[in-house]
């Protein structure tokens, strides 16, 4: 693609707007001269990675030119994509602007679909005792004889049956009133305490909606707020990932302006509503039967879907604009449940030691008799010691980075189609799998674990993890050593699979902070290594990872008289817990309250573990 002047271009096309098409998806959009193909692929609604938010220095929104003029490419830019081995047509889709209609080809490495997401929440036996109830009374027409209005009927018919004389109504539930009563009929009437909240055909009972806003992708259950039976559940991609993938690029957006705050929130809004949609149309449930609501999320998440302040979350002390749980009406987020409806966000613990954490640790530990450490890993990773003799929890979280979500990695990507998701020795040979059994085209988080495992193992990577020269996969590459994981020929774009001595640097970052925030937690405890029963990894990183590789490469310490176990959301699981029982969300508030947050920059010991927990540990043949 050759550049031109764009003041002739655009006179040529007469006018300012420019039709941006996408490949192979087909999907079209008018956008305004200069503006960046990232942009016009947020507002066509496709996701496109961008891990370092579209400043310009990840490299994961690479995209290639099939027609059209963009305005010339930065010095910058050029010099990364040559660095890199793009063709010459390829552009950085935060960096390219559309100077006339183009038509964009979209990588599978940069396009984010098809993704393997964990939506799994193990069922937990739990008595239910909900705070909506449904009650189905006969109510008689309006007549010349009683003028009462609807509301006094409703009120009336709900004292009789149940001793309650007070009853309040917001103004969209009597909206909903009027028309029903205009002739005898029988109506399920549905309460929260004294508020009549909505109404449903006789017989329905009320449905609730669990939501758990992750990082990487947002779950929602549709459940029965009087059995807890799960209706449905089904999980989708996060859509604030073409404003960045990890927590803090998410956030230094939000906190330029107010109109990306309002962007960021409205996604995740419109998302979970659409998830609800699709939800109850499996179960043949109507929208309006939606009277409860539980979420869920790390601390940047919550702060974002609720449009709180967010510049005190990028400084230190790091301090949250609220950390108490929190009632908010339905009708305050523009979701169309029952007009009554009440969105409950559980309490965090404190700093990005989030709501989520608060429900895995009641629906996983809580309760235990067992020392256990609790781990769900992610961008940031949560951890949780739970010590029986002294009856409390420690927590902290590490900024583990994107690395376990393919980020910061040369050919990282995230578990979709053709991402090598397992790595294995045979005959001494590297092998791997591929999601879908598609042909690779990247690394996803549990294969880059396998990986490192496995060049330990091969005596690729020493103990400090630098790569040895003189094996024949290792080679000089444009970023210094690189081990060829998959050669050119076996790929799905053509070109080579490698992992580089900088991302095995970045993965040496990321798994001791993880290791170094549990030694921390623990010396702070008087615990060791044979103290610990139980290892509990929750998260959809923490469901797919081979813990014998996280083991080998010292992220999780090897405990010699602990039970590992995987556990899928935990987060997903305590959140439909407190959806249909107030006698949880009570006790999610008292865990969050007792539990004691340790800053580990505090802590006089954990520079010095983390500066340890960078090695490797000595590889050790093992049944972990």
């Amino acid at each position: 693609m050759q550049s031109r002047n764009v003041a002739a271009i655009n006179h040529e096309s007469g006018n300012s707007d420019c039709l941006v098409t996408f490949q192979p998806t087909g999907r079209r959009v008018e956008v305004e001269t200069g503006t960046t193909l990232l942009e016009a692929g947020r507002r066509a609604g496709l996701l496109l990675s961008a891990a370092c938010g579209g400043v310009g220095v990840c490299g994961k929104c690479c995209v290639e030119i099939l027609s059209g003029d963009l305005f010339p490419t930065e010095h910058e830019e050029r010099e990364f994509l040559s660095s890199k081995g793009y063709p010459p047509r390829a552009r950085l889709a935060c960096e390219a602007r559309v100077a006339s209609s183009v038509v964009v080809s979209i990588p599978v490495g940069s396009f984010i679909v098809g993704q393997r997401l964990q939506v799994d929440a193990q069922d937990l036996s739990i008595e239910c005792d909900p705070l909506v109830e449904s009650h189905v009374m006969k109510l008689a027409a309006h007549s010349l004889g009683d003028c009462r209005s609807s509301y006094a009927r409703v009120s009336d018919a709900l004292a009789s049956c149940t001793g309650e004389i007070d009853w309040t109504m917001r103004l969209g539930v009597s909206r909903q009133l009027a028309p029903i009563i205009q002739d005898d009929c029988t109506v399920s009437v549905y309460t929260r305490g004294t508020e009549i909240i909505g109404f449903a055909s006789p017989g329905r009972t009320p449905v609730g909606l669990a939501v758990d806003v992750g990082c990487t992708k947002i779950a929602a259950y549709l459940l029965k707020l009087d059995t807890g039976n799960q209706l449905a559940a089904a999980a989708v991609p996060n859509p604030q990932i073409p404003y960045g993938e990890d927590l803090i690029t998410r956030l230094v957006y939000a906190d330029r302006s107010r109109s990306h705050a309002k962007t960021l929130a409205s996604v995740v809004g419109q998302t979970i509503e659409s998830l609800a949609k699709n939800l109850c149309q499996d179960a043949k449930v109507e929208l309006t039967e939606i009277a409860d609501v539980c979420v869920v999320g790390n601390t940047a998440m919550m702060h974002l879907l609720l449009q709180l302040p967010v510049t005190q979350l990028l400084r230190a002390p790091f301090v949250a604009a609220l950390d108490c749980g929190i009632d908010v009406s339905a009708g305050e987020l523009d979701w169309p449940f029952a007009p009554g409806a009440n969105v409950h966000v559980l309490p965090s613990i404190g700093g990005f030691v989030g709501a989520d954490h608060v429900a895995m640790i009641l629906a996983r530990i809580d309760g235990t008799n067992k020392t256990t450490i609790g781990i769900d890993i992610g961008t940031n990773t949560e951890i949780v010691l739970r010590n029986p003799k002294r009856q409390r929890f420690l927590t902290t979280s590490v900024p583990s980075g994107p690395v376990f979500e393919g980020g910061h990695i040369s050919d990282g990507m995230r578990a979709a189609s053709g991402a090598i998701d397992r790595v294995f020795i045979a005959d001494a040979e590297l092998c791997y799998a591929t999601i879908d059994a598609a042909d690779p085209v990247g690394i996803c988080g549990s294969g880059v674990l396998d990986v490192v495992a496995a060049l330990l193992r091969l005596d690729v990577i020493d103990l400090r993890g630098h790569m040895q020269r003189r094996h024949p996969r290792v080679r000089s590459g444009k970023c210094g050593l690189e081990y060829l994981v998959v050669p050119a020929a076996e790929t799905g774009h053509g070109r080579d699979i490698v992992l580089t001595q900088q991302d095995i640097t970045q993965i040496q970052l990321a798994k001791a902070a993880i290791c170094a925030g549990i030694e921390t937690l623990m010396d702070s405890e008087g615990i060791k290594p044979l103290d610990v029963e139980q290892v509990i990894v929750a998260g959809a990183f923490g469901s797919y990872l081979d813990l014998k590789s996280a083991i080998d490469i010292g992220m999780l310490p090897r405990f010699p008289n602990a039970q590992y176990l995987q556990v899928g959301n935990a987060a997903g699981a305590g959140a439909k817990m407190c959806l249909v029982s107030r006698s949880a969300r009570e006790r999610a508030r008292i865990i969050a309250k007792a539990a004691t947050r340790i800053e580990l920059k505090k802590c006089a010991g954990f520079d010095g573990a983390m500066a340890r927990a960078t090695r490797f540990p000595k590889f050790q043949h093992s049944n972990s």
